[in-house]
């Protein structure tokens, strides 16, 4: 066989081999979408309503593939109109969620898919699974040269494992309450741990549900209740106050329930609400309060308690602070004995409250309790009676109308009204400035203002100082106020800020030195004229030399009484130049101080006067000595000739 046969025929296998290869002998793309399905989070609780979110997950398979077109390959791969049922199965829930469409799934993608179940109250733990039906179609075959194409449609059942666990679960189981309408009481809920397991760390939340009826202070509280073992029971009690248009039968009421699982991770029980009916039949009933405690003070409380009740022996009513936040005389609680209190008869009862210095201003309770012997000789305990105190909150101060007048080098003025806008008045008050910049300084920095009564303003005013060296802009200034509180102690506000402008200094005083050139190794007098080329009177002006070598000055200071706008006046120094001095101009700075009219100082940023050094333009220095000795020498030749001829 020749090589040109032999060539040939390998380029004819070679030919074939890659048509194979690339489909065209093949002719059809064909696969299938592969669909699986999985719980992230798979862990539910008896008796609780759960998501379940479902992932499928593509991964399909090529039989025969394209490599030209990939995007047929995609096609055969992606599984579309997808839509998916979760059943119940023999698990102990109840799927609540019906079918799905999840769309198309292309390969290596995956969609979430929620679906919501009830638990059984009974469940037991352990582990089942829940059949999930799945329907879609897909592209089973494409012929890659025609364009024909071939759809099926694909029903199957997958499964996804779910687990019961055993877990904390919490049921109210009883409610009681002593609170009506226009007063403050509690709220007492009694929840048992109905789950399997114990729960740790818990926590238990009110808060109402109707505008009228506040629990604590803010409308909700959380009481901590620690370890909590299956099947045991806990009451907690809250102060709950109620408005006088509070006329619901019942009172509504979330209660919610936090607590660490068996690994730690922080659960919530699902909220609760629960009705509870007030009852205003308390045997003893406050009728009247009267405080004037003030937030980190002491003061007088009156409370005026009625037996709705039968007559009562040796009655003994004891007040008790909730929560320790008041001093009931001096402690946590202090007793008042009463002896027989008749039916529908009306005590009054008088207490030293305090409050700490951290109390801020609201409402607190105070329990009033009443322990009694009936009439047939039984010692008895009254359901106390919950008392609200007010509080005042601390004053609560404003600075109005600020005025700061300062100019750059000068003297200046901060003037300011504090005003007492609380509902506490202020005694022995000082208001206390300061300002972060370095260059303003006061010349005092309290002010004392006095007492200031509730509604009540008080004025203030500073004296400062502003730094020649000072720029001109605004300037911030912190007041703040110390004032003596309800029981003597020192309190102050938070600092009350503003700003102010501090301007440019203006132009005052103008100087001109007159004929200042003097000789070296010289004393003179400096004569320099100053005018006044401001627009407004000044007085006590004074005027120094700031002398520098070569200069010295036995007298550098000059005085002006007064000098009106445009107003000169001539002043005079001794000036020394010193004998190591050369020939040359230099600046003598001046420093110059006055007083307006209305008695402020102001200091003046240095002016400088040109001064010149030279030698005199008449005889003297050298040329003086030259001349002298010529002269001298001219007398003595004279004289020796006049004698020669003698």
């Amino acid at each position: 066989m020749s090589r040109l046969a032999t060539g040939a025929k390998l380029l004819t296998v070679v030919v074939i081999c890659s048509l194979l290869v690339s489909g065209v002998v093949v002719g059809f793309v064909r696969g299938e979408p592969e669909l699986s399905a999985s719980l992230a989070e798979n862990r539910v609780v008896a008796g609780e309503e759960a998501t379940l979110a479902v992932t499928l997950t593509n991964a399909g398979e090529l039989e025969t593939m394209s490599t030209t077109n990939p995007e047929l390959n995609r096609r055969v791969l992606t599984a579309t109109g997808v839509s998916t049922r979760l059943r119940a199965g023999d698990a102990p829930l109840s799927v609540t969620t019906g079918r799905q469409s999840v769309g198309s799934i292309a390969d290596g993608g995956e969609r979430a898919v929620p679906f919501t179940v009830s638990v059984d109250e009974d469940a037991s733990p352990g582990t089942y699974r829940l059949p999930l039906r799945v329907a879609y179609t897909h592209t089973s075959e494409i012929d890659e040269g025609g364009g024909f194409s071939r759809s099926q449609t694909v029903e199957r059942t997958l499964s996804v494992t779910v687990r019961v666990v055993e877990q904390a679960r919490f049921a109210v189981v009883d409610t009681e309450a002593d609170v009506g309408p226009a007063s403050v009481g509690t709220v007492s809920v009694t929840l048992e741990n109905v789950g399997s397991e114990a729960a740790n760390e818990t926590a238990i939340s009110l808060d109402s549900l109707d505008p009228d009826v506040r629990v604590g202070s803010s409308g909700t509280s959380s009481q901590y209740a620690g370890e909590w073992a299956p099947g045991q029971r806990q009451t907690l009690t809250y102060v709950v106050a109620a408005t006088e248009t509070a006329t619901n039968a019942t009172y509504p009421f979330r209660v919610t329930t936090a607590f660490d699982d068996d690994r730690g991770v922080r659960q919530t029980d699902a909220s609760s609400v629960v009705g509870v009916e007030p009852q205003t039949d308390r045997r003893f009933v406050v009728t009247d309060v009267e405080s004037d405690v003030a937030a980190g003070g002491s003061g007088t409380l009156a409370v005026t308690l009625r037996n709705d009740g039968s007559q009562t022996n040796e009655a003994t009513l004891a007040l008790r602070s909730a929560g320790g936040a008041l001093a009931v005389d001096g402690g946590d609680a202090s007793t008042r004995f009463v002896g027989d209190w008749p039916s529908e008869a009306e005590r009054t009862f008088t207490f030293d409250v305090a409050a700490p210095p951290s109390t801020e201003g609201g409402t607190y309770t105070l329990d009033a309790a009443v322990d009694y012997r009936t009439d047939r000789g039984a010692d008895a305990s009254a359901r106390p009676a919950s008392i609200g105190v007010a509080v005042a909150p601390d004053p609560d101060f404003a600075v109005r109308d600020p005025d700061v007048s300062m100019t750059v080098g000068e003297e200046g003025r901060v003037r300011g009204t504090v005003d007492n806008r609380g509902s506490t008045p202020a005694r022995n008050a000082v208001v206390v400035i300061s300002s972060p910049s370095p260059n303003v300084r006061f010349t005092e920095t309290t002010y004392a203002l006095g007492d200031i009564e509730t509604g009540s303003t008080a004025e203030f005013s500073f004296d400062a100082v502003v730094a020649p060296t000072a720029a001109a802009g605004p300037r911030p200034f912190d007041v703040t106020v110390r004032y003596e509180g309800p029981s003597g102690a020192d309190r102050q506000s938070t600092p009350l800020q503003f700003r102010g402008d501090v301007v440019p200094q203006p132009d005052r005083l103008a100087f001109e030195a007159v004929n200042a050139s003097y000789g070296i190794d010289t004393s003179n007098r400096l004569s320099v004229r100053v005018t006044n080329v401001g627009d407004a009177r000044l007085e006590d002006v004074r005027v120094s030399l700031a002398t520098a070598p070569p200069f010295t000055s036995e007298s550098p200071s000059a005085f002006v009484s007064a000098l009106d706008p445009g107003e000169t006046a001539t002043l005079g120094f001794e000036l020394s130049v010193s004998e190591d001095a050369v020939e040359s101009t230099h600046a003598v700075a001046l420093n110059a101080t006055a007083e307006t009219t209305n008695g402020d100082m102001i200091r003046m940023e240095p002016s400088l006067v040109a001064v010149t050094i030279a030698e005199p333009s008449g005889p003297g220095g050298d040329t003086a000595l030259v001349v002298g000795v010529a002269v001298l020498a001219a007398v003595v030749i004279v004289s020796g000739w006049w004698w020669l001829r003698q």
